[in-house]
């Protein structure tokens, strides 16, 4: 169903601009999970690397994000913890100890978390992975009050989608939360956060494009817009009108598998390349799950994509290996 079209008040306009870009206008550094190394890694304005920010120790780190209010970085690790640091790259907690993780297997049970993401005020979203195989794909909301507490409790009523992955989120102009899903079905699906209410599904977009788009990473342009990077074809496509398809390739010969997006304040976007996952893992070299990021420690790339023109740029290079999200942080 398309949303019937809607009048922002000077106060909700003002609102969706800092959802959506209220990081991007103070960055000063990226951060990027290296999944590999078991890492996460700084980079300068520029992409020039900086240090490690903190190691992950046994963990993955796969989805990351940062509180708009305290700095804390949290990092989802494909199982049902997430980690927590702050700003400094130091342990969370009170003796930077074992308050830097919380689990979340009482919500999810053995469904793992991938994706995370803040909202302007704080609060934290946190979605489960599987959709398939029994599992749902759930997105919970944890109150930014909560956050500094050993086992945050999950907040208002769970977003439950019919997605069958939990891939990367984001807000939408209009405040609905957005999650991809590479497969079963592959699509994009926006909910209302308050009451978890579908609002729109992009499937249809997608429907009959060559080659399959398998959306894992999105973002939006100012005028709602939707962007996806397609993880198996390498591709980024983008909608040339709000809700209305088919989606168009702005960028294509990325290397795939190619993850979640970050834009900046210009409207650039940038997607990290996980250097030919699938040749390095596939065939002889075939292995699963949590092995897979164990393999290889070739660097790899984060594409900067200019959305107008489809220039491609190599934005970092160094220093990461099986990159997933890169963020903007403006420490």
């Amino acid at each position: 169903m398309k949303p019937q079209c809607r009048t922002l008040s000077i106060a909700a306009l003002c609102l969706t601009i800092a959802i959506c870009v209220a990081t991007a206008n103070a960055v000063t550094n990226e951060l990027v999970s290296s999944s590999e190394s078991h890492s996460i890694e700084k980079f300068d304005a520029t992409g020039k690397w900086s240090k490690t920010f903190a190691s992950t120790g046994p963990w993955i780190p796969v989805g990351i994000a940062s509180n708009p209010l305290t700095g804390d970085v949290y990092a989802a690790t494909l199982t049902s913890t997430i980690l927590r640091y702050k700003s400094t790259g130091a342990l969370f907690g009170p003796l930077g100890h074992y308050w830097h993780t919380f689990d979340l297997s009482a919500s999810f049970g053995a469904n793992p978390v991938e994706s995370l993401l803040f909202d302007s005020s704080g609060n934290l979203y946190v979605a489960s992975h599987y959709g398939t195989g029994g599992y749902q794909v759930i997105i919970l909301k944890f109150a930014a009050g909560s956050l500094s507490s050993m086992n945050p409790a999950p907040v208002g009523i769970p977003i439950v989608t019919t997605v069958g992955r939990g891939d990367q989120m984001a807000f939408d102009v209009f405040g609905n939360i957005c999650i991809a899903s590479f497969i079963a079905p592959n699509t994009v699906q926006c909910y209302n956060p308050g009451t978890g209410v579908l609002t729109y599904d992009y499937a249809a977009e997608f429907a009959g494009a060559v080659p399959t788009i398998q959306p894992v990473g999105l973002a939006f342009g100012p005028n709602n817009n939707l962007y996806v990077s397609s993880v198996f074809a390498g591709q980024l496509l983008k909608e040339t009108t709000e809700h209305v398809g088919p989606m168009v390739a702005i960028a294509g010969g990325l290397i795939s598998d190619i993850d979640y997006i970050a834009t900046d304040n210009s409207g650039a976007l940038y997607v990290p390349s996980y250097h030919n996952a699938e040749a390095r893992y596939g065939g002889s070299n075939y292995c699963t799950f949590y092995a897979c990021n164990d393999y290889d420690f070739n660097p790899d790339v984060i594409y900067k994509v200019d959305p107008n023109s489809g220039t491609v740029t190599n934005f970092i290079t160094t220093h990461m290996w099986g990159p997933y999200q890169m963020i903007f942080v403006p420490f």
